[in-house]
């Protein structure tokens, strides 16, 4: 699929075009700190904290007070896109933990966000903007994704939200937002609260789970419509509003999401709909055979265990039993309900290894039972590429936008880092991720952005230990390193290449990738 202009030049495409996005990734309660303390703003969280069953996240990294330390770092690379959330939780805070009625809203929060906006776009980086990134004010309660009023009060939300920073924004001479993210990862947040408990909740099992997929759906939903609503009344330039999903193995808790609400735009009629979703579910479930006999070996028992539980998923998550979702999507005023595919592609298979008794090592330091420990996911190119070709295939004109894609190592509290087993490093990983970028772009895919995941190490969900950032956090001290944990110039390596994408000077380029 290469481009009939440059083919016709005889030479190659361009890998990069001239506005692709480099950028970097982070979420509000994992980087700002100051949150579930006395006087608020409470999230979610804040129970789990009081009863000791995560780390207290205390300051974090800071980044609600020293946010511009953050962006110059991330622009002094030479990146041109910053990927970061909006706190629902401090934009309307509690005082306590407890579930409550809706609070005021918080001026100086929504002024605040604005200028941490301001500064990224003054850096010259696109602001990519997340409403909801696995936290919830904790007025609204423990289960709030299980209430079938939650879409409706997080639109009401969205759109308040958007309004009120856009507002400052368009008064301080800068343009409204232009990337929104509803949603992070809607189809892992029900995962990891009711079925694996990794995330706070009140009730478990695999019916809760269900029910808020469902309601995460109906909830991107109404705040896509929110938000083209609210550009159109204020005349501003139409936005790309769109949710990321995690990118798994298993279909019906990866594209499944994307292709439901998809649906209407491409002329699926609701009689239609089970015939649609099972030819999607065949072409994704031979790709990742594919990939998994590649991984495994076609005899393995792993690569039988992930057939397994791939059929398992196909009966737990079937997406039409979601009758609600589907009622909503088509009923929607608006056929087409996401303005580009947002991809977070870690290792596609780390659900997908089979369990290992939990030894009193993996209990004592609370490794997840049913997924490997984020510092063990594999992370290979090949497998990479092929989850953003899998996309490209059936985009059907929507543009791809990797939001998320990082790597992990540990280092346990109190201790050094621990190298990764298989010896990976992000020099050499951002030169293979971003090499498969390369290809896919030269390929003729329409892929106009990558983000990494993160910039500085963060609060990862409970724990300090996961470390991801292309620079080291001193927790202790509230310093960013000039490395990353494992003494990598990780930073310096992503700048090179963005620099020699950006150049479009292909030798260049070849050499940053080569290293």
């Amino acid at each position: 699929m290469e481009d009939r202009n440059a083919r016709e030049r005889g030479r190659p495409a361009a890998a990069f075009p001239p506005h692709f996005l480099f950028g970097v990734s982070n979420a509000a309660y994992q980087v700002e700190g100051g949150y579930n303390r006395p006087g608020g703003p409470h999230n979610n969280w804040a129970e789990w904290e009081r009863e000791g069953r995560v780390e207290d996240p205390g300051d974090t990294c800071r980044f609600w007070d020293r946010y511009r330390e953050h962006v110059e770092l991330a622009s002094s690379l030479g990146l041109n896109a910053f990927r970061m959330s909006l706190e629902w939780a401090r934009l309307q805070p509690a005082a306590s933990p407890g579930k409550a009625p809706p609070p005021s809203w918080d001026e100086g929060a929504l002024d605040r966000y604005a200028e941490m906006i301001v500064t990224v776009m003054e850096a010259g980086m696109e602001p990519v903007v997340t409403l909801h990134h696995f936290t919830h004010p904790a007025w609204c309660g423990a289960d709030l994704w299980l209430d079938e009023a939650s879409p409706r009060l997080f639109a009401a939300y969205c759109a308040r939200a958007a309004r009120r920073v856009n507002e400052r924004l368009v008064g301080k001479g800068r343009s409204p937002i232009r990337v929104w993210v509803t949603i992070n990862e809607p189809n892992l947040l029900g995962l990891l609260t009711y079925v694996t408990g990794e995330h706070p909740h009140g009730k478990k099992g695999i019916a809760a789970a269900r029910r808020a997929s469902e309601n995460l759906t109906i909830a991107h939903v109404r705040a896509y419509n929110a938000l083209h609503d609210l550009y159109e009344e204020e005349g501003w330039e139409r936005p790309q509003v769109g949710f990321n999903n995690y990118c798994m193995c298993f279909y019906p808790l990866d594209k499944a999401g994307f292709d439901l609400v998809r649906a209407p735009s491409r002329g699926i009629r609701r009689h239609g709909l089970k015939q649609y979703l099972r030819e999607k579910r065949e072409d994704w479930d031979r790709r990742f055979s594919r990939l998994a006999e590649q991984r495994w070996g076609r005899g393995s028992f792993q690569y039988r265990y992930y057939r397994f539980i791939n059929r398992l998923y196909g009966r737990l998550a079937d997406p039409l039993g979601n009758r609600r979702a589907v009622e909503a999507v088509y009923a929607s005023p608006r056929r087409e309900l996401v303005d580009y595919l947002g991809l977070d592609i870690y290792d596609p298979f780390a659900a997908a290894y089979a369990p290992k008794l939990p030894t009193p090592r993996r209990l004592r330091e609370r490794e997840p039972l049913l997924h490997t420990p984020l510092w063990d996911n594999r992370y290979d190119p090949a497998e990479f590429g092929a989850v953003i070709r899998g996309y490209a295939w059936d985009a059907d004109g929507l543009p791809i936008y990797v939001l998320e894609n990082g790597m992990c190592h540990r280092r346990p509290r109190g201790a050094a880092a621990v190298p990764r087993r298989d010896g990976l490093t992000r020099d050499v990983f951002l030169r293979a991720m971003l090499g498969e970028v390369a290809a896919c772009l030269r390929e003729g895919i329409d892929l106009r952005a990558y983000s990494f995941w993160s910039l500085t190490d963060n609060y990862e969900w409970g724990s300090f230990e996961p470390r991801f950032g292309l620079f080291e956090y001193d927790f202790s001290r509230g310093e960013i390193k000039d490395r990353d944990g494992l003494g990598v110039a990780a930073g310096k390596v992503y700048g090179e290449i963005a620099a020699a994408a950006r150049s479009g000077d292909q030798v260049l380029l070849k050499e940053a990738l080569k290293g």
